[in-house]
């Protein structure tokens, strides 16, 4: 762990770098036997750091810095590494983890410029997965999206363009022909179909796509 800048006594001079035996790509920085700060290969470059160097106050902070920074990227990758995520979620995240606005702010711009983070590509993944494998509706989605922070004017725009092309009376018929003998169990035609109502609707169906299906499903189910 680092020393901060009131416990060494700057400027200092580094006389020796190791490398770190648990982490190859990070080393330690020396002023004789006592430790000063540990850093990237990165940070390493970047400062042109090597020994002889003179650690200013300065130097020291912008060091801080950019290991912040670097440290705050490698946790965002390992998020992105595991599943796409919106944007709101990895900033949730990395607070979680301590880093403060300004790193984050910054983090999110250039993983945003990069095409690492796109909220609108993120959300047409999301809709086509929970419509075409879950089976969910359009207001269950909508309201999932908007628990991941991806913006209105984004989920509206996203949605229309999914959902204009996808039948889903279509799609409502098919997931009540798939539970056809439960609803069955039921003998009382009107109880039936308040069933199958609440059930698509549970599933994020609008009253009028459900509306739209119920002239279909009556056919099958005799409501």
């Amino acid at each position: 762990m680092a020393k901060s800048t009131s416990d060494l006594k700057l400027p200092i001079q580094i006389t020796e770098i190791r490398i770190q035996k648990k982490n190859p790509n990070r080393f330690s920085l020396f002023n004789e036997k006592n430790f000063l700060i540990g850093v990237s290969s990165q940070t390493l470059a970047d400062f042109s750091i090597q020994k002889g160097v003179m650690l200013t106050p300065s130097l020291f902070n912008q060091i801080e810095q950019a290991e912040n920074y670097n440290a705050a990227k490698e946790a965002a990758f390992r998020y992105l590494g595991r599943r796409d995520h919106a944007s709101f979620e990895i900033r949730q995240k990395l607070k979680k983890k301590g880093f403060n606005d300004d790193v984050i702010n910054s983090l999110l711009d250039e993983l945003s410029d990069k095409d690492f983070l796109n909220d609108e590509n993120f959300s047409i993944k999301f809709i086509t997965e929970k419509s075409e494998l879950n089976r969910w509706g359009q207001k269950k989605i909508e309201s999932e999206l908007y628990k991941k922070g991806i913006h209105q004017k984004t989920i509206q725009e996203t949605l229309n363009s999914f959902f204009d092309n996808l039948s889903q009376d279509q799609i409502c018929l098919d997931l009540v022909i798939k539970r056809k003998r439960h609803f069955l169990r039921e003998e009382d035609p009107y109880k039936r179909k308040m069933k199958i109502y609440n059930y698509l609707a549970g599933r994020g169906f609008t009253s009028s796509d459900i509306k739209k299906a119920m002239p279909k499903i009556a056919v099958e189910l005799d409501v």
